[in-house]
């Protein structure tokens, strides 16, 4: 037999699926921690912020229904009572952080996650800064990974001759 055998073939495809695989993990990651910031901007007034409710516990309401928790009676004050916490809105998951000069909300999902930096001023959030990651980063992921397996094979190649 000439060419390489089908069982050979067959390990070096899954070789290369599984290590395009771990690219694509490394790119994400990567990029999801060197995801650029944006500053200020405008509320999205179904922004959930976790706020101290009534009845002594933390609660994500819409930054969009803040004055109507207040006029009800829902809403003490903006500041949580808990320093971090994780909660559920909706089908999306609030997860909150006092940080210094404000607080960090991060709401997500399993295909986005936005995180919100603000501070309160005469009793109002004011948005500092924002994050917004989305399919694009696994789609930039993807074609890192696909560009640095490429790479690697040219590598390989190279070394070889």
């Amino acid at each position: 037999m000439n060419g390489p055998q089908h069982t050979e073939r067959f390990s070096r495809i899954f070789t290369a699926f599984m290590v395009y695989c771990v690219l694509v993990w490394l790119w994400g990651l990567g990029l999801f921690m060197l995801w650029p910031w944006q500053k200020g901007g405008e509320w999205l007034p179904d922004y959930p912020v976790v706020v101290h409710c009534a009845g002594e516990q933390d609660c994500p309401i819409p930054v969009g229904k803040l004055d109507e928790a207040r006029a009800d009676g829902r809403l003490l004050a903006l500041m949580p009572k808990d320093d971090t916490g994780e909660t559920a809105y909706e089908s999306i998951t609030v997860q909150w952080k006092k940080v210094a000069g404000g607080m960090q909300v991060k709401a997500s999902a399993w295909n986005f996650q936005t995180t919100v930096r603000y501070r309160i001023e005469d009793d109002r959030p004011v948005l500092l800064e924002y994050q917004e990651i989305g399919g694009k980063v696994f789609l930039y992921a993807l074609l890192g990974a696909l560009l640095s397996l490429g790479l690697l094979y040219l590598n390989k190649r190279r070394k070889a001759d």
